[in-house]
């Protein structure tokens, strides 16, 4: 049914050939086309003339021509499509030839049952038309009956193919109407033709039946539709008017084509019996097709029309209402209309009662079959159209109407139906009551009226509105409770009952318009059943849906007849109503009837509703009565409280405000209010006073006030300034003094304020009432602040109230909820009037009420903060680990803190509530109030707290500025005050720098010796860990430097030019950071400088005259102090830790500063500032002609961190004014240098030289870099020949300064000082590293002297150490002697000596550094440096070194022994001098092996508690790690000979056991017992490996414990890779491993390795790896290519998230490789699918590769004569071969792709001489080695193989696992039982043992 769907009607198409006005020519054509041209009829041709020969017509073409004939529709649409193409592309003198043979083929193919054949036919007609053009023409009245016919097909696409073929051909539409009325007889001819066909007819037998009967449908029907079209067309307007007498040429033409036209359609009609029979078709597509030609038929040829015909349609056509198929309704109505208007007495013909009226009333009570939309607007029409004479009676009126009602089917009924249907039954209702007169018959019309108004408008639609059942009885029942019941089981839709509404009132008003006289009986009959209803009440089933109905029906009124002014409805229904039902409104009180009342004010007005006689009275009279009425009836009614009604009986309330007494009742309300607040509610009620009806009354004066909708009021009323009253004012002033405080207060005082949203203006209130409110609030919500266990909240309670803090009085002490509930009280008053209270500007209370928020929140999260560290702190073994946070404080926090609690996180909901645009609104005075109080409240809270620690109070200060300024955005400006104030001077801030101006602009002055005490102290370092986390937070240029973070300075400022520093600038805050330097939870360098490098980075304007402030101020202020020994200053491996050593505060800020914005790279300390800054320093190096020692000491330390940046310059040789300045200066300071060396020891004072040498040194920089292995010394500069030349004159002149000294202290002279041969050893590594090139020989020996010389004083020192930390734990007294002693013994490290030996380490790293050098061989230097002396020199100093290495870690070995606090005090000590014992890791790990056993040997000799290796496992796994140290003592675990001791507990460096040990190393294969293969792993190493994977998983990825388990996994690896495969222990290892460690730890491997879900078997592709996955996969990849875990150790530090992941990945590479069992069983009992598949997927990428490569590599090198191994790599497999005399075996071992997570088969290929038994075992055998074999599959094959040789060489196997060699450990069958001499596998009796319960033999079963 749906493919006629699309189809144009025929009225359609006719409509589209139409010309637009009588007498013009046609313009509109088929599709819309216009055109005026006309087709000129072609010559007819001689049917007589002989037939010519068809010319040559292209073989392509008619190849395509012939395969259309076949039945396949792809074949015919590529030959179509082809046609097409050609019909194109060739000439129209070629294409004309073949019309004959294309026109047979185009009547076929239109018939074709595909529609895209159909369609394709006529794109290649289009094609056809178009190249032939008039060529067409001889061949149009054979093709135009098709043509025709094909355009209303009922597929749409082949009927606008159709059309636009027709187009083509003629595109004028003039044009296609002269080709119709030329072919008019041929195209009759074939559509009645069509209409002829049959069924078989159609095609062959072959095409199915249903694709035939199809087919004739569409051929039939589209024949009807086409034929009606044209007689529309021709008959319609082109034909009609033509005169056949006219001698026009033109119109004697048009006449016989109407001739034609008429005797062609006559002979269609008369042939086909007058179509009857496609009436009675199945097809409801050919019976509306059918009714459409009849309906052409009756309109243009009505004389076809004769007595006989109409006998026989008329019963046909005035009976169709029996069609049930909407889809011909409105063929069918069309058709019927125009029947009955054009032939009045065909309903003679017909039995109407039976035949027609019959089927009409079905047709209406099944509601017209589903066609409502269409059928329903003809009715009126239909009503009309019969004749008066057709039908007798006032039956006919009411069956119709009640057939129509109960069509209706509402269950059923669209939105659209039911509008149809309203509008229909309206229509009809009016027409017959206008028209009854045509059906009176004898009675009286008038009654008749009556009755049907009474009947079915009243009884039936007015009571089906007011959703009661069907009261269609006649007989004037009156409406009882029993008879309205609601019609079960039926809902009304809502556009039903709207639609039914608007129906009854349109009819109600139409009547008072033209039958005036009848609208009371109407309004009687309604109004009967509204009384019946409110009398009846809740008896009533469901009353509230029959009342809502009527407030339903009266709104619709008032919208639709009220509003235009009409007055019925008030004075025929409204008024009459409330005049009989008000008594019974008041008491039954329900508020449906309440909602009615008041909606009936609301339309008619309260004085024209209530007073009968209004207007008729004087309007003074007239307004008292109602304010009587007002007060006595309806105030004290609608105030009762009853709840269900209160809020619709205010809204009454409102509804009955008039202007004229608004003012007197606006009074009575209020004071009714006020004498009956303490009047108690109905008890019944919700309401609990009078101030919620208040409330709610207020509420909904301001809806209606900002809505408009008072329409009550338009003098008094409609503004807020009408409302305000005095007797209001004071009810809310008295409401906030009242306590205890209830909700209906804060709602009442809410309401009258108004303001709860930046839109509600609205205000009730006076203003000085409102400023009564505000102070209230106020007062109030600081009160809480009383209560407060802290300080500074008290000093805020001050500045909120404006008082002094001295002369505060504080409140009487209540209670804690009674403050609390004021204070939320006010706080609710606040949050719900926010706007209202804010509007008053001068001298409010506003801004201090929004600080006290502020400070409230605030004061509750300190409070929160310590209850937290509090309760944690006492009640942690008390409360549950994993409980949450919230739960705990829960169970612990009291009354008070619930309180506070749940008031702050109301405010901080409240604040996250407001708008950007609430604050920006706020006046700027307000605005600056607010951040006054707050920044003197923050200050105070800095200040006073001591109950929490520095570093948490000032993290919680600069989060709450933090949040208070994103919440209020203050703008730049208000901002930069607000710092000013929160920054600003004061007792304990600053100390050392305070702010002054010079010339202006901003500065800073020096505090010299500011008295600081502890307390002073305490309260700075608080102050200034907040400053330098607000500068984290909110940005270094905001706070600093007083500029926005986002101004960027001008690019047109010229690049030498200073800039003056803002005007808002804080330079002297960043000076009082610097100076500070260190505070609780951060320093200077850790935080500060870091925000200052990354603000230097970004911007480069204001800050480059910001810094030569601060360095001018701290250089003035360095000058004044004496600075400190620069020798002690490692100025080459500059830290904060070397930085921090510089006691002077002024000096260590200066270094600081200098170094970290002159080291970055593209450094902006502009040249012209820098020269400036040295001219500065060098001005202050002399006064007059005395050298300035304070400027001495201070010089080094800035030339060591300036010249670096100054080097890059003078390498580039840019000559400037600066470096010329230093480069001079330089080489003066040499000169100074020189002379205070040459001179008499005894003339110039060992000062000078220590003074003059620091500054020469500091101009040599040194820097040392490397990684963990290696330290490498490089050279900061590129020095002239001059300063080459200056530092050898240096250098001899000091050895010769030193020699004279050591030959003068033998005289009992002054030795030489430890600051100058200090000196000297970092002159030696200058010279070393400058000038190595220049030393001669006796050079290089003082050089190896002086080393050697310190070297070995730190070995002595750190082995005194050693002595002493075993001595103290030896001779112990008590746990505190112990520590005391260890702590006194670290303190007694000489640090002198330490310093001396860092720089001797430093000159010998780069000494080795020559040595391995490969260029200039030829140098004398380096040849002397390799000479065999001072290689054996350098030798013992590496020894040294070592010992020195393993003296530390045994000296925490032994502290480690004694408990974990001692062992920290020995690790602690090492960070004191870190740098040193960095160098030292770098020459352990380049130690020879000889050097190892050496010191090895000399610690053994010694004889402490604590071997060597306990000393490396200490210092590997320290408490207090150093990375460096850590991977030296990994290294040397690993390397020869403490690899042998460092694995196994029993193994020593004594006697035979090394030697056992080392043989065991090796390829030993003595044989001993069970019992002597028990292996113990050292304990610092097993307990690392047996450490609980369940407790591992819980910690934190970067955690200690999971850093040194996975440390001890690595060694543990590392160790199972360099043992030999044989070997006995690495059995062992192998069998400790599967039997006692769990393979959990893979779990925790796998969270450092984010493996993102796979598809199960790799299915999908592998995703991309996140960041740690990629680094772990790598890693993996590469432990199992290289076997070594080692560069992922040494990569480890520092440790972070990737570095964990790339050693986990490590780890898991290299236990797939060597322990594949291991792992095997772990991931076959994971049960998280999506994590196995995860995991296998990146195995099978990463991991298997390499392993698989390796295992076939290892596979194919073993065979011997017997045994053989081939492996096929690309099907994973290994084929072992074993043959043996007459017998052979083939085993085929698969391995997985994922390999080693998945089991590997073995399967037996071939066997011969060997019996299926014996085969099977072996299977099982090899597949029992391969699955357990933790190593290569090439060490199980191996393993079989001697299992195999074993049994042929006559060895009984186990009998429990039916092998020789065990699978685990391969040892043979030992344990014998006595009765049955069976020998069992000690392993496998231990298990038959533990799993039987037993302890017999497990063949025999006698007692083993």
């Amino acid at each position: 049914m749906g493919k006629q769907k699309g189809r144009a009607s025929s009225s359609g198409l006719a409509a589209s050939l139409l010309p637009h006005a009588q007498g013009a020519v046609p313009t509109v054509g088929f599709g819309g086309y216009h055109g005026a041209s006309r087709v000129e009829p072609a010559a007819p041709s001689d049917p007589d003339a002989p037939v010519r020969p068809t010319p040559d017509v292209d073989a392509e073409v008619l190849q395509h021509l012939k395969r259309l004939g076949r039945k396949d529709p792809t074949t015919k649409l590529k030959a179509l499509s082809t046609l097409s193409i050609l019909f194109a592309q060739k000439p129209g003198e070629e294409v004309v030839q073949i019309v004959p043979q294309w026109a047979f083929e185009y009547k076929r193919l239109l018939l074709d049952y595909n529609r895209e054949v159909r369609r394709a036919t006529h794109d290649a007609m289009s094609s056809l038309v178009t190249a032939v053009k008039k060529g067409i023409a001889p061949h149009l009245k054979s093709l135009m009956g098709p043509w025709w016919f094909s355009q209303f097909d009922p597929a749409p696409e082949v009927a606008q193919a159709a059309r636009r073929s027709f187009e083509a051909a003629f595109p004028q539409s003039e044009r296609r109407l002269d080709a119709l009325m030329l072919c008019v007889k041929e195209t009759f001819l074939y559509l009645s033709e069509n209409l002829k066909l049959t069924t078989q007819a159609l095609s062959d037998k072959a095409t199915p039946m249903d694709e035939l009967e199809d087919m004739h449908q569409r051929v039939v029907s589209s024949s009807l539709l086409a034929m009606a079209t044209l007689i529309d067309i021709l008959l319609g307007v082109k034909l009609q008017n033509c005169d056949v007498d006219s001698t026009n040429t033109e119109n004697r033409s048009l006449s016989k084509v109407r001739s034609a036209t008429l005797s062609a359609a006559e002979t269609a009609f008369c042939m086909h019996k007058c179509f009857l029979d496609f009436l009675k078709s199945k097809s409801s597509v050919t019976r509306s097709a059918t009714y459409s030609l009849l309906k052409s038929y009756i309109k243009h040829i009505p004389h076809a029309f004769d007595e006989e015909t109409m006998k026989i349609l008329s019963p046909t056509l005035l009976g169709a209402f029996h069609e049930k198929d909407a889809s011909c309704h409105s063929a069918m109505w069309d058709t019927i209309i125009v029947f009955c208007r054009k032939f009045p007495e065909a309903w003679s013909y017909c039995n109407i009662s039976k035949v027609v009226l019959s089927r009409f009333w079905h047709f209406l009570q099944n509601g017209c079959y589903g066609s409502k939309q269409v059928s329903y607007p003809f009715l009126v029409q239909f009503l009309d159209s019969i004749p008066p004479t057709a039908v007798m009676g006032q039956q006919f009126v009411f069956d119709f109407l009640h057939n129509l009602w109960a069509g209706r089917n509402q269950r059923q009924l669209s939105a659209a139906d039911s509008a149809a249907f309203c509008i229909a039954f309206k229509q009809s209702f009016l027409w017959l009551l206008k028209n009854l007169s045509r059906y009176s018959g004898g009675d009286s019309s008038d009654d008749i009226r009556i009755k049907l108004i009474s009947d079915v408008l009243a009884k039936i639609v007015w009571r089906d509105y007011l959703l009661f059942s069907d009261g269609t009885s006649t007989g004037g029942v009156q409406l009882s409770h029993k008879s309205s019941v609601l019609t079960a089981n039926t809902r009304y839709s809502m556009y039903y009952l709207q639609d039914l509404e608007k129906c009854i009132i349109e009819i109600l008003d139409v009547i008072e318009d033209t039958e005036n006289q009848f609208l009371n009986v109407s309004c009687e009959s309604l109004l009967r059943d509204c009384l019946d209803i409110i009398q009846q009440g809740e008896k009533l089933p469901k009353f509230q849906d029959h009342v809502e109905q009527l407030v339903s029906f009266f709104l619709s009124m008032d919208r639709l007849v009220v509003h235009k002014g009409k007055t019925w409805p008030l004075e025929r229904l409204a008024r009459p109503l409330i005049e009989q039902s008000l008594p019974a409104i008041k008491f039954m009180d329900t508020p449906s009837l309440v909602k009615l009342l008041s909606v009936l004010v609301e339309i008619f007005g309260p004085t024209r509703l209530f007073l009968r006689n209004f207007h008729k009275n004087d309007e003074e009279s007239d307004m008292k009565s109602y304010l009587e009425l007002f007060n006595d009836e309806f105030l004290p009614w609608c105030l009762n409280g009853k709840y269900s009604t209160c809020n619709l009986k205010i809204d009454l309330l409102l509804s009955l405000f008039q202007d004229e007494c608004f003012f007197d009742q606006w009074c009575s309300i209020i004071k009714y209010t006020q004498a009956n607040q303490k009047r108690s509610i109905d008890k019944t009620s919700k309401i609990k006073d009078q101030f919620e009806l208040l409330t709610i009354l207020l509420q909904k004066v301001r809806d209606r006030i900002a809505g408009g909708k008072l329409r009550n009021l338009q003098k008094n009323g409609y503004l807020p300034e009408h409302w305000r009253h005095d007797l209001l004012d004071s009810i809310a002033v008295s409401v906030c003094c009242d306590l205890p405080a209830a909700d209906s207060h804060v709602n009442f005082v809410c309401a009258a304020l108004g303001g709860s949203d930046q839109k509600d203006r609205i205000c009730f209130l006076s203003a000085e009432t409102v400023r009564k409110i505000l102070e209230f609030i106020l007062k109030n919500l600081a009160s809480v602040l009383v209560t407060s266990a802290f300080k500074w909240p008290r000093f805020a309670y001050a500045l909120l109230l404006a008082v002094d803090p001295e002369h505060l009085t504080l409140p009487e002490e209540q209670s804690s909820s009674i403050n609390f509930e004021m204070a939320q009280f006010a706080f609710s008053v606040l949050q719900g009037s926010l706007f209202s209270l804010g509007l008053l500007e001068e001298d409010s209370a506003f801004p201090s009420v929004m600080a006290a928020l502020f400070i409230i929140e605030w004061e509750c999260s300190m409070a929160l903060t310590l209850a937290e560290e509090n309760d944690f702190q006492g009640h942690k073994d008390d409360i549950d680990a994993g409980a949450s946070m919230h739960k705990n404080l829960e169970d612990y926090l009291d009354e008070k803190m619930h309180l506070k609690a749940n008031l702050a996180e109301s405010i901080h909901t409240f604040h996250q509530s407001l708008s950007p645009s609430f604050w920006k609104n706020i006046p700027l005075c307000s605005l600056s109030r607010l951040a006054n109080i707050l920044a003197q409240s923050i200050r105070c809270a800095i200040f006073q707290t001591r109950e929490l620690g520095v570093d948490r109070t000032a993290v919680l200060c600069s989060e709450w500025v933090v949040d208070m300024l994103k919440l209020i955005g203050l703008d730049h400006m208000s901002l930069q005050r607000f710092f000013d104030l929160l920054l600003s001077e004061g007792e304990y801030w600053p100390l050392w720098l305070k702010p002054s101006l010079q010339n202006g602009h901003p500065s800073m002055k020096v505090q010299f010796e500011p008295v600081i005490t502890d307390e002073i102290e305490l309260k700075h370092q608080q102050f200034v860990a907040f400053v330098d986390r607000l500068i984290h937070n909110i940005g270094f240029s905001e706070v600093i430097l007083g500029i926005p973070g986002d101004l960027h300075c001008a690019t047109s400022q010229s690049v030498d030019s200073t800039p003056p520093i803002s005007s808002l600038s804080r330079v002297w805050m960043a000076g009082e950071i610097l100076c500070t330097w260190k505070w609780r939870g951060g320093s200077a360098w850790e935080t500060f400088l870091p925000s200052l490098v990354q603000y230097l980075k970004v911007e480069s304007c204001l800050e480059v005259s910001f810094l030569s402030v601060l360095l001018d101020m701290l250089l003035d202020r360095a000058l004044m102090s004496e600075g400190g020994q620069w020798v002690l200053f490692n100025a080459w491996h500059l830290s904060d830790s070397e930085i921090e050593k510089i006691e002077d505060r002024f000096l260590r800020a200066l270094v600081a500063l200098l170094f970290t914005t002159t080291n970055i790279e593209d450094c902006i300390w502009r040249e012209s500032g820098a020269l400036v800054f040295f001219e500065k320093l060098l001005s202050n190096l002399f006064i007059e002609s005395t050298v300035n020692r304070k400027c001495m000491k201070t010089l080094p330390f800035v030339m060591s961190t300036i010249i670096k940046p100054l080097s890059g310059k003078l390498k580039l040789n840019q000559d400037s004014s600066y470096t010329d300045l230093v480069g001079k200066c330089i080489l003066s300071w040499f000169d100074a240098a020189i002379s205070s060396l040459s001179a008499n020891s005894r003339d110039i004072p060992e000062q000078d030289i220590e003074d003059w040498m620091q500054v020469v040194l500091s101009c040599f920089p040194l820097r040392i870099t490397g990684g963990v292995q290696k330290l490498v010394l490089t050279v900061e500069r590129e020095i002239s020949d001059a300063e080459t030349s200056l530092l050898l004159t240096l250098f001899m002149k000091y050895q010769i300064f030193c020699s004279t000294s050591t030959s003068s202290s033998s005289t009992s002279e002054p030795t030489l000082s430890m600051t100058i041969e200090l000196l000297g050893v970092k002159l030696m590594a200058i010279m070393v590293g400058y000038c190595w090139t220049e030393l001669q020989e006796n050079d290089w020996r003082f050089v190896h002297r002086m080393v050697f010389k310190w070297i070995e004083s730190s070995v002595l020192l750190v082995e005194e150490m050693t002595d002493g930390v075993n001595d103290a734990v030896i001779n112990q007294n008590s746990s505190e002697d112990v520590l005391e002693k260890l702590n006194f013994v670290v303190s007694a490290i000489d640090k002198l000596t330490l310093s001396f030996s860092e720089s001797a380490l430093v000159t010998l790293c780069y000494i080795n550094h020559l040595g391995n050098l490969h260029e200039a061989e030829n140098s004398q230097s380096l040849q002397l440096i390799r000479s065999g002396e001072y290689a054996e020199g350098n030798d013992k100093m590496v020894e040294s070194i070592l010992r020195v290495f393993l003296a530390s870690g045994v000296s925490e070995a032994i502290a480690k022994s004694y408990s974990e606090e001692a062992s920290s005090i020995i690790g602690s000590s090492r960070h004191a001098y870190l740098h040193f014992w960095e160098l030292v890791a770098s020459f352990i790990n380049n130690a020879s092996p000889q050097i190892r056993r050496s010191a090895l040997e000399s610690m053994e000799l010694w004889g402490l508690n604590k071997d060597s290796v306990s000393g490396l496992y200490s210092i590997l796994f320290s408490s207090q790690p150093i990375f460096h140290l850590q991977f030296a003592a990994y290294s040397l675990l690993l390397s020869e000979p403490f690899c042998q001791l460092s694995l196994v507990r029993e193994c020593s460096l004594g006697g035979n056991s090394l030697h056992g040990q080392l043989s065991d190393m090796g390829q030993g294969t003595e044989l001993v017992s069970d019992s002597e293969k028990a292996l113990h792993l050292r304990d610092e190493l097993s307990a690392l490996i047996e450490f609980p994977a369940s407790e591992l998983l819980k910690t934190d990825l970067t955690d200690r414990d999971r850093v040194d388990v996975f440390i001890a996994w690595a060694l543990l690896l590392s160790h199972l890779q360099l043992l030999p495969s044989s070997s006995s222990t690495r059995e062992k290892i192998l069998e400790y491993i599967q039997d006692k460690i769990s393979p959990c730890i893979l779990d925790c491997i796998f969270q450092h390795i984010p493996v993102k879900p796979a598809a199960p078997h790799g299915k999908k592709k592998d995703a991309e790896l996140v960041p740690e996955a990629e680094a772990a996969a790598k890693a993996s990849k590469d432990a199992i290519t290289n076997c070594s875990l080692l560069p992922y150790v040494e990569s480890l530090w520092p440790i972070g998230t990737r570095q964990m992941a790339s050693l986990a990945g490590s780890l898991y590479g290299m236990m797939i490789r060597l322990l594949p069992s291991f792992v095997r069983t772990w991931f076959t009992t994971l049960r998280d699918r999506s994590l196995s598949y995860s995991i296998e997927s990146f195995t099978r990428q990463w991991c298997s590769p390499p392993l698989l490569l390796d295992e076939f590599s290892q596979d194919s090198v073993f065979a011997d004569e017997n045994f053989s191994v081939s492996v096929n790599r690309s099907a994973y497999e290994i084929v072992a071969t074993y043959k043996k005399e007459e017998t052979g075996i083939d085993l085929v071992i698969r391995l997985p792709s994922c390999y080693p997570l998945r089991h590997v088969d073995v399967e037996c290929t071939r066997s011969l001489g060997i019996s299926e038994v014996k085969c099977r075992k072996w299977l099982l055998s090899l597949t029992s080695f391969v699955r357990n074999q933790n190593g290569a599959i090439a060490e199980a094959i191996r393993t079989w193989k001697s299992n195999f040789d074993k049994e042929f060489e006559g060895v009984e196997e186990c009998p429990i696992c039916y092998s020789i060699l065990h699978t685990s450990n391969h040892s043979l069958p030992r344990l014998a039982c006595k009765t049955c001499k069976h020998k069992f596998h000690g392993a496998c009796l231990y298990k038959w043992f533990s799993t039987s319960n037993k302890s017999t033999c497990p063949l025999c079963q006698t007692p083993f």
